[in-house]
Formats: structure tokens, C-alpha cells, sequence
């Protein structure tokens, strides 16, 4: 029985969450339970474990007496988590290149190789190349051996997702963003090689904030 409940609240989790990050709750807006219960189909319950658990991600809040609410969002929030996550990334690799042996070379080139390929198609899906995307950038931080480091970079990801999914559209869609993208890529992978850390230091934090020009601008719009 504890399993069955557990294995619900998962997957209303992952549901609801993934609904919240692509857009389709607005900032702000009131989640009704009754309307959510419908939706999902699920009880009450695993509902209210999976909102507790969305309240500690920061992508809900609850208001005394009034319910559960998409968690707002702002350019002071979308500017420090960026700033933040492109430190961490710039120290991640940095480590990676003082620690990483041949494995983590191959890995890396591999990973450049899958999300190069992948970017020259017409017509990328966006989730297909966001896993591949994600995949390079795991590659290049994986010989840092640090979990606290990967426990705070990835939480930075997990915070960032709402911001840039308004970004990813316009990205994968746009032939010419997509390919200065991909050039950032191949640099970073050539200069992770290269073990300049001076040079790629510089390169990954204008990479990571690449996107809060363009976030800044959809966030104006809403």
C-alpha cells in the first residue's frame, strides 16, 4: 500500500511539475485541489505529499486560510540564479580540468559529438536536444568529484528551469542562435582539452548567461 502511495505522489510530482515549468500555470495562479484531483486523477493525499514537495522546490507556495499557488517569478530571482549557476559551473570545470584523466576526455568528446550531430538536423526536437544539451554540460563538470558542488549545481538547475524554458523555444527554433550556440560548445570542449582554465572560466560564464537577455525580454511580455 505505502509503495502503491509513494509510486502516485511520484508521478503526480513529476506530472504537475513539468505542467508548472513548461507554462501551463501561470505565475501566481491558484491551484485548486479539486480541479488538480480531476486532471490527474489521483487522491487527495498523494496530491497534497506532491505539492508539499513542489513548496520545497520553490515552484509552489501556500497562503494561510487561501490554498496553494504557482510560486511567482522575477528578474531579480532569474538574474541571481543565473549569476550564481554560471560561478559554480565555472569552479565545477575548472576542477574537472585539474582532476580529469583520459576517461572523462572521451566522455567529454563524446558528449560534444552526440549534441553537434544532433544540432545540425532541420528541425531538432527540443526535449531530444535539451538531454543532449545537458548531457555535454554534465561531461564537462564530471571529473570535478565534488557531490556538495553537484548537490548545489544541480539544485541551481532545478531553479532555472522555469526561466528557461522561456528560453529553450526560441534557441532550438532559431537556426542562427543555434549555431552561435553550438560554436560555444565546440570552443568549450577545445579549451577543457587544452586545460586552460583561465580561457574557459571566462567562456562558461558567458555561456550560462547567454539566456537572461532573452528570458529578461519574454518576462516583460507576460
Amino acid at each position: 500500500m505505502t509503495d502503491s502511495r509513494d509510486n502516485t505522489a511520484s508521478k503526480i510530482l513529476d506530472s504537475l511539475k513539468n505542467d508548472i515549468i513548461s507554462g501551463e500555470y501561470l505565475p501566481k495562479q491558484k491551484l485548486h485541489i479539486k480541479t488538480l484531483k480531476e486532471k490527474y486523477n489521483v487522491g487527495t493525499s498523494p496530491l497534497r505529499e506532491a505539492l508539499s514537495q513542489l513548496m520545497a522546490n520553490d515552484l509552489v507556495v501556500s497562503k494561510n486560510q487561501r490554498g496553494f499557488y504557482v510560486s511567482d517569478i522575477s528578474l531579480e530571482d532569474l538574474t541571481d540564479i543565473y549569476q550564481t549557476r554560471a560561478k559554480i559551473e565555472s569552479l565545477c570545470i575548472e576542477m574537472s580540468i585539474d582532476k580529469g584523466d583520459d576517461y572523462w576526455e572521451a566522455n567529454l568528446i563524446a558528449a560534444s559529438h552526440r549534441l553537434n550531430k544532433y544540432s545540425k538536423k532541420d528541425k531538432p526536437d527540443t526535449n531530444e536536444w535539451q538531454s543532449r544539451h545537458g548531457d555535454f554540460h554534465e561531461a564537462l563538470v564530471s571529473g570535478c568529484n565534488s557531490p556538495r558542488l553537484f548537490q548545489i549545481r544541480s539544485s541551481l538547475i532545478e531553479k532555472s528551469k522555469r526561466y528557461r524554458s522561456l528560453w529553450l523555444k526560441e534557441n532550438v527554433s532559431n537556426a542562427t542562435t543555434l549555431k552561435i550556440n553550438q560554436n560555444e560548445h565546440a570552443a568549450l570542449m577545445i579549451l577543457a582539452l587544452e586545460r586552460d582554465k583561465k580561457a574557459i572560466s571566462k567562456l562558461i560564464e558567458e555561456h550560462i548567461m547567454t539566456p537572461v537577455g532573452i528570458i529578461k525580454k519574454s518576462l516583460s511580455q507576460l
